[in-house]
């Protein structure tokens, strides 16, 4: 049988933005910020159900030295419908192919925050989430 997924709903769960410095902390200097980016991904089961709750942490950062100039914290959420979710794929698939659909909304919010912070337009590059959770997997054992 083959894996049916839908999104019943996908929501920011919580947002912080910190830019301090606004559009002064991108204005030339000698050397140009260092811009992080951090991903991590949850995932859990509503009361043995099929439907899973899919969160998605996007943590991004510019600091110029030992100066910070803006973070950007999010934690966005999907809920699924997932049938025919056998136990051989679940982690996979829940850790893999959900954020993968998560993450373009994510990524247009980050990069309006970005525009409304009066800061450079900011893209994040795709995020390999089989690779995630290889490492994921990787560094539990």
């Amino acid at each position: 049988m083959d894996v049916t997924a839908k999104i019943i709903t996908q929501f920011v769960k919580d947002l912080s933005f910190e830019n301090p410095k606004g559009p002064s902390g991108f204005q030339a200097k000698d050397e140009r910020p260092a811009i992080n980016a951090k991903v991590d991904v949850k995932a859990a089961n509503q009361k043995n159900t099929n439907i899973y709750e899919i969160e998605l942490n996007i943590n991004v950062s510019a600091a110029r030295v030992e100066e910070q100039i803006y973070i950007v914290d999010l934690k966005y959420v999907g809920i699924f419908e997932i049938e025919n979710l056998t136990d051989d794929i679940k982690e996979a698939y829940l850790l893999v192919e959900c954020p993968r659909q998560l993450f373009p909304f994510a990524r247009r919010i980050i990069y309006d925050l970005h525009a409304d912070g009066a800061l450079p337009p900011l893209m994040l590059d795709p995020v390999n989430f089989a690779d995630l959770y290889q490492k994921r997997k990787q560094a539990a054992n």
